[in-house]
């Protein structure tokens, strides 16, 4: 029977491990590092839709105007997007408002009309809901409900369709995201009343 040194038994396999992991780690660092600045100018423009579909302007199908449009009609004033509307003066003011949901934060951009109480409307930047029960937050009925809506708000179940202002429905199944949801949105409505109170 042939004996196996301490170093092919012991040191080589840590040695083949470090090296596969060194390589690994520059792979990925490379595929990190080139895709970096693509990362971040899609982030941009998430956010910039948001804006703008949370004001209630209508969004171009390609992704340049949507940089157009919203070098057009938004100045940003600290962490207040300032949305003029198409034919000037100024459609809403938008800003993100943020709070816990079930399983991390929910970030959302919400947007209030030029009277600083009637909300233009929302549309969701971050959530970790439950897929086909809480993550139902960014589909368009849940979203559009939300404008022309007045603070503070309260919540009935899905499928009332209540046309009081102050009223939207809830998730059928995610009644903590429903909480979690209705708590940023009455946080952000005294954002919106605090904004007015300084004079935006």
């Amino acid at each position: 029977m042939k004996k196996t040194s301490f170093f092919s038994e012991r040191i080589k396999p840590v040695i083949i491990m470090a090296v596969i992991t060194i390589i690994c780690i520059a792979l990925v660092s490379g595929i990190h590092l080139s895709t970096q600045d693509l990362v971040i100018a899609n982030e941009g423009l998430v956010l910039k839709k948001a804006v703008l579909f949370s004001a209630g302007v209508n969004l171009p199908e390609a992704n340049s105007e949507i940089n157009s449009l919203y070098d057009d009609r938004v100045e940003q004033k600290g962490d207040v997007f300032i949305v003029s509307g198409s034919s000037g003066g100024i459609a809403a003011y938008a800003f993100i408002a943020a709070g816990p949901g079930l399983w991390g934060e929910i970030e959302a951009v919400t947007a209030f009309k030029a009277d600083l109480k009637t909300f233009a409307g929302v549309d969701f930047i971050k959530q970790n809901e439950t897929p086909g029960l809480g993550a139902r937050i960014t589909e368009d009925w849940f979203r559009e409900q939300l404008r022309d809506r007045q603070p503070p708000l309260v919540m009935n179940p899905e499928g009332t369709e209540s046309s009081d202002a102050a009223e939207i429905d809830a998730i059928t199944g995610a009644s903590r995201t429903s909480e979690f949801v209705l708590s940023i949105f009455n946080d952000a409505g005294v954002r919106a009343a605090e904004l007015k109170k300084e004079g935006m």
